[in-house]
C-alpha cells in the first residue's frame, strides 16, 4: 500500500468529509470498537483512503443513487438509505453520490477479535474484497439506537454502548459468513495533487459517441462509461477537448455527415435523421454554422472535385 495504514477509520473519514463527527461512541471494552455519525455534505466524489481497522458503513439518510469505484469501473449498483456496506481494512474506497448524505461508520481494529470464539471473527476482521450495498435492518436499527444513546456520562451506560456494539460485530460475522452478499473489488488507487480521483477513460466515452451518433446519449451515461462523476467528467472533458461534450458529439455529428455526402449521399433528410438530428431544418442549420456552406452546397463542391 502507498499510504500508511496504521491509523483509525475515524481519522480517515474525518479527513475525507472534512469535518469531525456529531455522534462518538465507544465500547468500554479494551476491544477498541467504535461508532460515529456524520452529517456532510460531500463533494460529488468522496475519497475515503485504507485505515487499520474494519469498516462498517451505514446509510442512514439522504441521497439514493450512491455508488463506489470498482476494478471493472463504477458500479452498477446503488446504496440507498437502509442499507450497508463492509469495507476491508488495508482498502481505500471512493463514492459518487449525487447529493448530501447522513451515514455512520462503525470500526473494527484487529483487538474486537476478543469478543470472538472462533475463526468466523477472524473471517470478518479479514474480509478480503468490500461487500456493498447490502439491506439489513438489524444494522441500521442498532446504528439508530447507538446513535440516539445518551453519552458516555455513566458506567450503566458504558456497558449498554459496550454491549450494542458486541452484537453488532457478532451478526456482522453473520453476514459475513452467510456468503449472501456479493463481494465488490474496488479500485485501488490514489487521487491527483489537485484532488481529483483519477483521469477519465476517454476513450471509452469516445467509442461510445462514435458508435451512437443517432442516439441521444446523456451525459451521465458517458461519465458512467469514462469512470467518473457527471461534474467532474464534463470539466475535465473540456480542458481536454477545448468544448463541452454536447459541442463534442455535434462536432463529430457534422464529419460524419460531411463523409457520407462525400460518398454521395445526397438524401439530406435521410443523413439528419440518421444523425440524431430532430429535423433536417435543424441539421442544416448546424452543418452551415460549422462549415459555411449548406448540405447540398457541400456535396456539390464535393463532387465537383
Amino acid at each position: 500500500m502507498a499510504h500508511d495504514i496504521g491509523v483509525r477509520g475515524v481519522d480517515v473519514y474525518s479527513q475525507a468529509c472534512r469535518t469531525t463527527p456529531l455522534v462518538e461512541r465507544k465500547s468500554a471494552e479494551r476491544t477498541g470498537i467504535s461508532l460515529y455519525g456524520w452529517g456532510v455534505k460531500p463533494d460529488k466524489e468522496l475519497y475515503v483512503s485504507e485505515s487499520q481497522e474494519l469498516t462498517l458503513a451505514v446509510h442512514l439518510s439522504g441521497a439514493r443513487r450512491v455508488r463506489v469505484f470498482t476494478d471493472g469501473g463504477l458500479s452498477r449498483r446503488f446504496s440507498r438509505p437502509g442499507d450497508i456496506t463492509l469495507i476491508p481494512r488495508g482498502q481505500s474506497i471512493s463514492y459518487l453520490t449525487d447529493g448530501e448524505v447522513e451515514f455512520a461508520t462503525a470500526h473494527f481494529p484487529l483487538d474486537a477479535a476478543k469478543i470472538f470464539r472462533d475463526v468466523a471473527g477472524d473471517r470478518l476482521l479479514n474480509l478480503p474484497h468490500c461487500l456493498f450495498a447490502i439491506r439489513d435492518d438489524y444494522v441500521v436499527s442498532s446504528v439508530r439506537t447507538l446513535m440516539r444513546a445518551p453519552a458516555l456520562s455513566s458506567r450503566n451506560t458504558r456497558h449498554y454502548v459496550t454491549h450494542l456494539l458486541n452484537s453488532l460485530a457478532w451478526h456482522l460475522v453473520r453476514v459475513v459468513a452467510d456468503g449472501n452478499a456479493e463481494p465488490v473489488r474496488l479500485a485501488q488507487w490514489q487521487p491527483a495533487a489537485d484532488g481529483a480521483l483519477r483521469e477519465p477513460d476517454f476513450d471509452a466515452a469516445i467509442a461510445q459517441i462514435d458508435a451512437r451518433l443517432g442516439d441521444r446519449i446523456g451525459l451521465q451515461e458517458l461519465a458512467d462509461h469514462a469512470g467518473m462523476g457527471r461534474t467532474r467528467f464534463c470539466e475535465k472533458f473540456t480542458q481536454r477537448f477545448g468544448c463541452s461534450p454536447h459541442r463534442f458529439i455535434l462536432r463529430r455529428r457534422i464529419e460524419k455527415a460531411k463523409a457520407l455526402l462525400r460518398e454521395g449521399r445526397s438524401n439530406v433528410t435521410a443523413i439528419a435523421y440518421e444523425l440524431g438530428f430532430s429535423s433536417p431544418s435543424h441539421f442544416s442549420v448546424a452543418f452551415k454554422a460549422a462549415t459555411h456552406v449548406s448540405p447540398l452546397e457541400f456535396a456539390a463542391l464535393a463532387n465537383a472535385g
